[in-house]
């Protein structure tokens, strides 16, 4: 009996319970890329140690935020959309509603707050991989492990989303990780710039 229940909790929220999955990779993906380009523009700039986890702490403060303010921007919309189209659904009856593209049920309704709080979180964790890292390494070999650390982090981030799935984890690995190089190169340079 309570298996049962439970299967049918799952099912019934299929789309939110996936909804949440992709903020979670993304929010993930975006952390670690985003902290990386920070301290590593700072290190570029020869920043002491206070000054990289003070920008660090604030890219990560700031990054979740706007990532867990834009999941819910969002949802929301869709969260609308779809209760006007419930709305009309209703409007239309079951007989004219047996061609409408989409039959959209009560548990297929978003919840904009799951999408945002996934996404803050999993922006919180992967934006401390590369701050712990650049913090917690000798001076001389900051950039070198943050870069090993930001690598190793996107690649397992890649694996995790690709998996059970047809997509190609090596294409998505690489995507992922050419993406933090360019965008740590660009900072870094910025920084020795400076």
């Amino acid at each position: 009996m309570k298996v049962t229940h439970m299967l049918k909790i799952k099912t019934n929220f299929f789309w939110d319970s996936l909804n949440v999955i992709r903020a979670s990779i993304l929010g993930a993906n975006d952390g670690i890329i985003s902290v990386s380009g920070i301290v590593l523009g700072a290190a570029g700039a020869n920043l002491d140690s206070k000054t990289l986890l003070i920008s660090g702490l604030s890219g990560m403060l700031a990054g979740a935020c706007s990532m867990a303010g834009g999941e819910w921007i969002s949802v929301s919309t869709q969260r609308d959309i779809q209760e006007k189209t419930m709305e009309r659904q209703r409007q239309l009856g079951n007989e004219d509603c047996e061609n409408c593209p989409i039959k959209l049920q009560k548990n297929d309704i978003l919840m904009p707050f799951h999408a945002a709080a996934s996404s803050f979180c999993s922006f919180i964790i992967g934006a401390m991989i590369p701050l712990l890292t650049m913090i917690l390494a000798r001076p001389e070999h900051r950039v070198v492990f943050t870069l090993i650390a930001m690598i190793a982090s996107l690649s397992i981030n890649a694996v995790v989303c690709t998996h059970n799935s047809e997509v190609s984890t090596s294409k998505t690995i690489l995507r992922n990780v050419i993406t933090g190089l360019l965008t740590t190169l660009v900072t870094f340079i910025l920084g020795a710039s400076v």
